[in-house]
């Protein structure tokens, strides 16, 4: 396995473990946005750089 291909390898366990451990707080009741509430708040963060 080459370098760029250990990598991206690297960093889709990374994402895959970022998004398991956010189900595994969604499922317990932990607080959620909506697409909307998410964007709007990108938004906002956006024009304050």
């Amino acid at each position: 396995m080459n370098i760029d291909a250990f990598e991206k390898r690297e960093q889709t366990l990374e994402l895959r473990a970022k998004i398991m451990q956010a189900e595994e707080e969604r499922l317990n009741g932990a607080k959620t946005r909506s697409i909307s509430g998410a964007r709007k708040g990108l938004r906002e963060r956006a024009g304050t750089i």
